[in-house]
């Protein structure tokens, strides 16, 4: 499963799902939620998403050319002030909390 951290026993918790594998005979796709949760309110306050895709080699009969894209990590501060986003492509970013 994807990491994602929270700032330990803070106000916000960070939670990480797995969609379920998708996609046609030749084609794999799967998506990655990350939310962040307010422990306080029982909502959630951000959401993030990456995605995988894949393809059926016709040669070998495995999945190849796997591509990543979107959001790869989410890490709630230890002060749980903001979430610091990393994306596959290298771009980071921190994003404020409520």
């Amino acid at each position: 499963m994807p990491p994602l951290s929270s700032g330990g026993t803070g106000r916000f918790e960070g939670v990480v799902a797995e969609g379920a594998p998708r996609g046609g005979l030749h084609e794999l796709e799967q998506t990655t939620s990350y939310w962040v949760v307010d422990r306080q309110l029982g909502l959630v306050v951000a959401s993030f998403e990456g995605l995988m895709e894949a393809s059926l080699s016709r040669e070998t009969g495995l999945w190849t050319d796997y591509t990543f894209s979107d959001v790869c990590e989410v890490s709630v501060a230890p002060d749980d002030s903001s979430v610091h986003v990393k994306y596959y492509d290298g771009r980071e970013e921190f994003v404020p909390l409520p």
